[in-house]
């Protein structure tokens, strides 16, 4: 009600305020001065606009817009991929196992050394080289810490054959190294190899033992029952190489000895 009244009065001093003959006819008012067409007096239309002017939001009232996509590290593209390759870089090709050195030997195998070492020596002092050369062998051998089967040729006939026919050659003198049937040759050739740092890898070397075992490796290596000397008498005849029937043994060889089965 109070509203209208207002209006009311705005109207009445509109028309008493504008030009002659006004009165008679209402006027319009002008474009620039009221918005809204012929409905802005009427009685239905509002007398308050309460809209705010449409204007463009200025820099500073602009926010901004929080972006979705953070900066990748390269290295995370890179891990990326390779977990799409199949799991990471491929792993270098495993190196080829290096070939057997026993290889550039000739295959000559004694009597059950297809894996062990086996050392054709002498105790007889007939030829002093020869007799030398053997305790250079079997020292050496002892202070590398090989574990070798030493047969003596003095001591029986039959590894004296064994030696020849391994050699090829009849009258073939010890000492001659074998290893896992692969003759490595006598002193000279096993000294030589030796001194260029190859003869070790042939070996298969204890580690118990060490550079210069001296007493104590030897204590170790010496047999209860033959004492390092490899042979035993013969226990069916004695050593006597005779039996009850008058027969001579065929268990022994000809001094009467058989291999000692501990050294074997």
């Amino acid at each position: 009600m109070i509203i209208k009244t207002l209006k009311a009065r705005i109207l009445r001093a509109l028309k008493a305020a504008g030009p002659d003959g006004a009165a008679d006819s209402p006027t319009k008012p002008a474009a620039h001065q009221y918005h809204g067409g012929g409905d802005a007096l009427s009685d239905d239309a509002p007398f308050f606009d309460a809209r705010e002017p449409d204007t463009p939001p200025t820099k500073s009232h602009r926010r901004r817009r929080p972006s979705s996509a953070e900066p990748l590290d390269a290295w995370e593209l890179v891990d990326a991929q390779d977990d799409q390759d199949g799991g990471g870089r491929a792993s270098p090709a495993p190196a080829p196992p290096e070939p057997d050195p026993l290889l550039g030997f000739p295959a000559r195998c004694p009597p059950g050394g297809e894996s062990v070492v086996v050392l054709y020596t002498t105790t007889l002092r007939g030829v002093r080289r020869t007799f030398e050369d053997c305790n250079v062998l079997r020292a050496l051998l002892e202070n590398l810490g090989a574990p070798f089967q030493e047969r003596d040729v003095s001591m029986d006939r039959g590894l004296r054959d064994q030696l020849w026919s391994l050699a090829g050659e009849k009258g073939a003198v010890p000492p001659r190294l074998f290893v896992r049937g692969r003759d490595v040759g006598g002193a000279a050739q096993v000294l030589a190899l030796h001194e260029e740092g190859r003869l070790a890898p042939l070996l298969p070397l204890s580690c118990a033992a060490g550079a210069g075992g001296g007493e104590e490796t030897e204590k170790k290596r010496r047999c209860g029952a033959c004492g390092g000397l490899r042979f035993v008498v013969c226990g069916e005849c004695d050593g006597s190489r005779k039996v009850f029937d008058g027969g001579r043994c065929r268990g022994c060889n000809e001094n009467g000895l058989v291999m000692c089965p501990l050294c074997l």
